[in-house]
């Protein structure tokens, strides 16, 4: 992999989204993008580890560490947050897409980053060749149910029996809508940990590693 830089990317007012893009080293074309959650950073177990099995197969990774967890944020009328949070989304897209020839993406996103990656499927121009990983994805939200089922991609869905957005009939209505996988951690809470026991909520993160590099075979 090539040194990390960061892309140039502009946010609803102007100002630089964060980020880290990756090359692969040599040309790619296949594309990765992280989506984190709201407080959940794409240095944490659940997006870290995913990142690096994208990485061994020689995917250029764009890390979008856009920051929707501010108060001042918080206190914007929801139009506004909508507004800037997809802008930011759509500008990373396009920004991420525009390093390469790339005829395969996959999509990464953990909770609020489901939401991004809805929202690509539902508006962007996609490689015909589309791979999403949801990680704890907001299926409860009726709309993203809609995006998910509206464009054919690969999907593995990855929730915790505890998490709040945890519904089997939702997750059974995007598993079909999909034809995809599904890996359900029992116990497991919106952070995909297990809590009281830290060797649980370990052997959790090795059964969702194992799923993800299953779903990349």
């Amino acid at each position: 992999m090539d040194k990390p830089h960061s892309l140039s990317i502009r946010g609803y007012s102007g100002q630089t989204v964060p980020n880290k893009f990756f090359p692969a080293g040599e040309p790619a074309n296949h594309l990765a993008i992280i989506f984190p959650g709201r407080g959940y950073t794409a240095l944490m177990p659940v997006l870290y580890y995913p990142t690096l099995v994208l990485n061994e197969l020689g995917a250029d990774i764009l890390r979008v560490d856009y920051q929707f967890n501010s108060e001042d944020f918080m206190r914007l009328p929801e139009e506004e947050r909508d507004q800037r949070f997809y802008h930011e989304v759509s500008a990373a897209f396009q920004a991420g897409i525009a390093q390469g020839r790339y005829n395969r993406l996959t999509l990464v996103g953990k909770s609020l980053g489901t939401l991004a990656m809805g929202h690509l499927l539902e508006t962007a121009i996609l490689p015909d060749k589309v791979d999403c990983l949801w990680l704890t994805p907001l299926i409860g939200l009726e709309h993203l149910r809609k995006q998910i089922a509206g464009k054919r991609h690969r999907a593995l869905f990855v929730i915790g029996t505890k998490d709040p957005h945890f519904n089997m009939a939702h997750l059974a209505e995007v598993e079909k809508a999909t034809a995809g996988r599904c890996a359900v951690i029992e116990g497991a809470d919106h952070s995909l940990e297990i809590p009281g026991k830290v060797s649980d909520s370990v052997r959790a993160q090795t059964r969702i590693i194992e799923a993800v590099e299953r779903f990349f075979v």
